[in-house]
């Protein structure tokens, strides 16, 4: 996600927070500060309210962040790669570089998420049981309680079984296991997800409209966005199935408008940009070789005045930060890893260093009609002919 302030690193993956859990953290320290913890424990201090609501919302925090390195941890055994953990508005994501290699990994993958939750749950419910006992103060008591009580119902909800929450990645393991076929599972998984989502949304509004009070609206807005959330999954889903045994090489344009890296920007603009349709050229060095990407939109950056000093390469994004493939490369996977944004990403195929070809959002959205159509976008050769 962008916008992300980092916070770390815990076993080997980048662990950060989006800007919107500032949001989610204030609207629980103000819910717990003003309403919970006062209408359970009369008699203190404004302070002690919203000191206990602050520590309270850090642990909770803390315990959605537990949740999400549980499933990373468990998903880097199997093989998976977890480049990030981020907490946002509605909880928190594990990245997964890939797919589990079986219905088994995937089935603790996703399960290892809510029982974490659960036993957080169980912890803080100890925790409540022996303050009261050892004569804690009641507020810590209650904050304890509260935060079992909210783990508890974390686990549960997330054991629903509709994808993208963890009980539709169980269903979908236990479906895949059944039939065999990961793509017919997600479908499934993802459609009840859809039609859960649609009911909390339905829920949600009902009990705003019934009760008249704002609170409906939380689980109207969870409804949403598991509808959603699930909805693009089962679109991403047929995708990757059209794109089934798909190559690069297949798909990719072999000779691409380039910029050469020692042009002015002036010079490439006359010569190269003005002359075809391309909104994103390679840019190449005096050896031919990749160095980098650069946009229209990049280029316009470059104040009028400068452009005729300017050289592309230091107006391009360099190749570090370019997205990069080999022909033999499966679209599917290029596309999983990250999709080309029209306008503004182009995908370098390199072989053997040399620019081979490039691949833009064009290139894929023909691929999946195509696909859609029953046909391969394979690439014609000199010896293809055209019936006529």
């Amino acid at each position: 996600m962008k916008t992300t302030i980092p916070l770390g690193r815990f076993a080997g993956v980048a662990v950060g927070a989006h800007w919107s859990v500032l949001v989610t953290a204030a609207l629980l320290v103000q819910l717990l500060a003003v309403v919970v913890l006062p209408r359970s424990v009369a008699g203190h201090s404004g302070a002690a309210y919203w000191a206990t609501a602050a520590g309270g919302s850090v642990l909770f925090l803390l315990s959605l962040l537990l949740h999400e390195l549980a499933h990373a941890l468990v998903a880097r055994h199997y093989g998976v790669e977890v480049p990030r953990v981020t907490l946002w508005l509605l909880g928190g994501v594990a990245q997964l570089d890939g797919d589990p290699p079986t219905p088994r990994a995937e089935g603790f993958i996703a399960g290892v998420g809510p029982v974490v939750s659960l036993a957080a749950g169980g912890v803080f419910a100890l925790a409540a049981v022996v303050g009261g006992v050892a004569g804690w103060s009641a507020l810590v008591v209650t904050m304890a309680s509260w935060l079992a009580a909210v783990n508890v119902l974390l686990g549960a909800f997330n054991l629903l079984p509709g994808a993208p929450l963890d009980g539709g990645r169980v269903l979908r393991a236990a479906l895949w296991k059944r039939y065999g076929d990961r793509d017919r599972a997600g479908v499934a998984a993802t459609t009840v997800g859809q039609m859960l989502g649609t009911a909390l949304l339905g829920l949600g509004l009902l009990q705003t409209v019934v009760t008249g009070q704002l609170t409906g609206l939380w689980l109207a807005l969870v409804g949403w966005f598991l509808s959603g959330a699930a909805a693009a999954e089962r679109s991403a889903i047929t995708t990757r199935s059209r794109l089934h045994r798909v190559r690069v090489r297949d798909v990719m344009d072999p000779e691409p408008a380039t910029a050469a890296g020692w042009w002015t920007v002036d010079a490439f603009l006359d010569r190269v940009a003005v002359r075809t349709r391309r909104q994103v050229f390679p840019v190449l060095d005096f050896e031919g070789r990749p160095v980098g990407v650069v946009s229209l939109a990049e280029l316009a950056r470059v104040p009028v005045e400068a452009r005729a000093s300017t050289r592309v390469l230091d107006a391009a994004r360099p190749l570090v930060r370019a997205k990069v493939a080999a022909p033999g490369d499966e679209l599917e996977e290029l596309i999983r890893r990250s999709l080309p944004r029209a306008g503004h990403d182009l995908v370098l195929v390199v072989a053997d260093e040399r620019l081979a070809g490039v691949v833009d959002a064009a290139d894929v959205a023909r691929a999946v009609e195509l696909g859609a159509l029953g046909r391969s976008p394979a690439r014609h050769t000199e010896e293809d002919t055209i019936p006529g």
